[in-house]
């Protein structure tokens, strides 16, 4: 694969994360983990909610245009 090949699909894996809903996405200031009663499901939320949020960082960063679906909520 070439740098350029690379660079492409680097970009559309992180789209596809970013563009993720996330725990505080689906239930926002509402959300609770623990409301759980096992921490598995808490320790779940948590790594979604990572993965997504580094996506988006990344992905803002670079000045690359996702959708976030926070902000199709608003439209």
């Amino acid at each position: 694969m070439t740098d350029s090949e690379i660079l492409t699909l680097l970009i559309k894996v992180l789209k596809e994360y970013a563009e993720r809903e996330h725990c505080y996405d689906r239930k926002g200031d509402d959300y609770n983990p623990n409301s759980y009663t096992h921490c598995d499901d808490a320790f779940d939320d948590g790594s979604e909610f990572g993965e997504i949020l580094f996506a988006r960082t990344l992905l803002e960063q670079m000045g690359v245009k996702f959708e976030n679906p926070v902000m199709k909520k608003n439209d």
